[in-house]
Formats: structure tokens, C-alpha cells, sequence
């Protein structure tokens, strides 16, 4: 009975080894903002609240960033359009931030004057922040405004974080598994003596 308890005891030790290895790593967020002319449905003043088409006149990069991107100097996109209707229709990027582009686009809240849209990707990173690899699912998160609701100018800005992907630490899992095959060497080893001195 012994040699079972024993190793349910380390089978449970191991499970908790893995799960305490298990981590959420975030690697940054960078904020944008349209200084251009955004429109909906082909018009700086299109009727937001009804739109499927939009475009961003003249994306730039704030000083609101984290992670990866923390001292990115301001970068400048050129225009881009997307159809919410279309789940990869987004695509925008340079060299320094790298590209982002669209695999499901969700309109989030439709309020009059007030629209917010989801967008999920994939980010190639660029050349800034020493990040290599990817791509790396991310999410764009558009806020689009504008007064009076319906008919007046419209404004945009927007939020792109990389979305924190859950793994395992190599330690944790190198000792989880070590600590498996001693628990089955020790039972083995065990079981094999009392097979041996019950022939004797």
C-alpha cells in the first residue's frame, strides 16, 4: 500500500510543479490616434452608427505604450481602409513597428455618435523593441466618435496590444517530469524486492 500512496503523493507534486510553471507573459500595448480625415462609408462625415466601410485618414503612434513598445519614437502609417463585414480586411504596418493584420473584426458597441470595434490579428513585429519570431496574435481596439450623431465629423484612435500567450517555464516541466520517472523507478524497484522475497 505504501509504494501507491507514494506515488499519488508525487504524481500530485508534479501536477503542481507544472501548474506553478504556467505563466502569462505580455509583451506591450501602443496607442494610436487618426490625425487625418477617418471615414465612414467613404465620407469624413458618413453616418457612423450605419457604416460597414471605414478608412483612417493618417495613423500615428502616441506616447502611450507599454512593454515592447515602451520608447518607440512616433511613427506615421499611411492610410488605410477596412470592412467590418470582412474579417481580414485590415491590414497596416511599417518597418520599425512591424504589420498587424486582421483575422476577425467585431463591432463591440454601436451607440449613436459612438462606435467600438474589435479587431483580432496577427502582429510581425518590426524592428524596434528586439522582438523576434511571430507572428503573435494581438488585438486592435478602435474607438470611433462623432458630433453631431450621424451627420458630423468623425474621430478615431485606437489601442493595439500583443495578447498574452500562457506557457509553460522549460524548469518546471524538466522537473516534472524527472520527478515522474523517479516515482515510477522507486514503485518499480519496490515492487520488484517484494516479488523477490515472497519467491525466497
Amino acid at each position: 500500500m505504501r509504494p501507491v500512496i507514494f506515488f499519488g503523493l508525487s504524481t500530485v507534486a508534479i501536477c503542481l510543479a507544472l501548474a506553478s510553471g504556467v505563466q502569462a507573459t505580455t509583451m506591450g500595448s501602443q496607442g494610436f490616434v487618426d490625425i487625418g480625415s477617418p471615414a465612414a462609408d467613404g465620407s469624413p462625415t458618413g453616418n457612423l452608427n450605419t457604416a460597414t466601410t471605414f478608412s483612417i485618414g493618417l495613423f500615428v503612434s502616441t506616447t502611450s505604450h507599454t512593454g515592447v513598445f515602451t520608447g518607440m519614437p512616433t511613427q506615421f502609417f499611411p492610410s488605410f481602409s477596412f470592412n467590418i463585414t470582412n474579417p481580414t480586411s485590415l491590414i497596416f504596418g511599417n518597418s520599425v513597428f512591424g504589420t498587424f493584420a486582421s483575422t476577425a473584426i467585431t463591432v463591440v458597441e454601436n451607440v449613436p455618435g459612438f462606435l467600438n470595434i474589435s479587431v483580432l490579428g496577427n502582429w510581425t513585429p518590426g524592428t524596434f523593441g528586439g522582438v523576434t519570431g511571430g507572428p503573435f496574435g494581438s488585438i486592435l481596439a478602435f474607438t470611433f466618435t462623432q458630433d453631431p450623431a450621424h451627420r458630423g465629423p468623425i474621430s478615431a484612435a485606437a489601442t493595439f496590444s500583443i495578447l498574452p500567450a500562457v506557457i509553460p517555464e522549460p524548469p518546471s516541466i524538466v522537473m516534472g517530469l524527472t520527478g515522474l520517472a523517479a516515482g515510477v523507478l522507486i514503485y518499480r524497484l519496490r515492487r520488484r524486492r517484494r516479488v523477490t522475497s515472497a519467491l525466497a
